[in-house]
């Protein structure tokens, strides 16, 4: 037995009361009663905002040259970590996380050499704390002192990128500090390594430009900074915001989080300006302007039990919206309301079981 269900929320019109709309799922809660073998239909609206999401969640990964030159950009780093993770927070909510992880002539992993001689010398962790204790920690010449001119960046990158602990569903980030050109890994492997975990990079060159210029050929973000706490601040945000600017493909899922008891599947009934294909909404887009994305998501229950998970927007695989599941666990099938009788209960605002989740602080 299938039931589809249909909602208009504000969130789908693209308004707010207060203030401009958030990246949103819609509804951001649903609740059914299903026996095993039974599913249900429901239509979720997704919006996109312009300008860029607040909820999204955030691993950021800071990549420090150590090498001899870069003493004072180091100190500078140290100094801007609390503002670089409250900046991020304030401007997209509780989801970030950070690591941090150093390199200069040497780059490896730390069951190579032990931390702090290693490229992880802070793991993806929610504990802001713990982040800017690592980036406090971070020493000038450790691994070495950089011999000669091209530091290890690029095998740092991809050592990074394989090999950080990164969340599903996160909007990575790798922020990578440098005065000196770049060598160790092929480019090629570095972009192949990068695009496998979804990650945009983000260059700041302390130098003379030498590092930009190997970074852009990986792809990256780039900014010249100079070696103040505020500069260093005002381009980590400016390239994760940049980061969020365009996107290729919008969907709806769980990530897993239904399983075993409730499998969720995903069809994209409306893409914007794009195409549906499959489970996507699939097109060229940007934050230029609001932009508005149908599923129909059906939810099946396998087994008995309860069930309680979140359902996500997902912009380039990455989390920018969360909406939140319940599937009690019952005995026998729940009597079925007519068609007639969905269409009512949506047309006066939806079922009782809808909520507002409170947004996370």
């Amino acid at each position: 037995m299938s039931l589809k269900l249909g909602f208009l929320s504000v969130a789908a019109l693209g308004f707010f009361a207060g203030g401009a709309l958030a990246d949103s799922i819609s509804p951001d809660s649903f609740t059914a009663n299903l026996a095993v073998g039974e599913s249900v239909t429901i239509t979720k609206t997704v919006t996109i905002s312009a300008g860029g999401p607040t909820d999204a969640l955030i691993d950021a990964y800071f990549l420090i040259d150590t090498s001899g030159s870069m003493g004072g950009v180091i100190n500078a780093a140290k100094a801007a970590a609390g503002d670089i993770f409250s900046t991020i927070a304030a401007d997209f909510g509780a989801g970030v996380a950070g690591g941090v992880g150093v390199f200069s002539e040497a780059a490896a992993l730390p069951s190579v050499i032990a931390p702090p001689g290693s490229v992880i010398n802070q793991d993806v962790t929610t504990d802001t704390g713990n982040v800017i204790n690592a980036i406090n920690n971070v020493t000038l010449n450790v691994p070495d002192g950089g011999g000669d001119f091209p530091e290890s960046a690029n095998t740092a990158i991809e050592l990074v990128a394989e090999n950080a602990s990164w969340r599903p569903g996160s909007n990575r980030f790798i922020f990578a500090f440098s005065d000196a050109s770049s060598k160790g890994s092929p480019d090629a492997d570095v972009i192949a390594a990068l695009a496998a975990e979804g990650i945009k990079l983000v260059s700041l060159d302390f130098g003379g430009g030498f590092f930009t210029t190997d970074m852009t050929e990986l792809g990256a973000i780039t900014f010249s900074s100079s070696a103040t706490p505020d500069s260093i601040v005002d381009d980590v945000t400016a390239g994760i915001i940049e980061g969020f600017g365009e996107y290729g493909a919008v969907t709806v899922g769980d990530l897993g989080g239904g399983d075993p008891l409730i499998d969720v599947s995903t069809v994209c009934t409306g893409a914007d300006i794009g195409t549906c294909v499959g489970d996507s909404a699939v097109g060229e887009y940007d934050r230029s302007v609001d932009r508005t994305f149908t599923f129909d998501v059906t939810f099946t229950r396998n087994a008995d039990g309860t069930s309680v998970f979140d359902t996500f927007a997902l912009v380039d695989g990455g989390i920018v919206a969360t909406e939140a599941d319940r599937f009690p666990g019952v005995d026998v099938a729940p009597v079925p309301l007519p068609a007639a009788g969905w269409m009512l209960m949506a047309g006066i605002g939806g079922m009782g079981v809808l909520r507002r989740r409170r947004k996370a602080a």
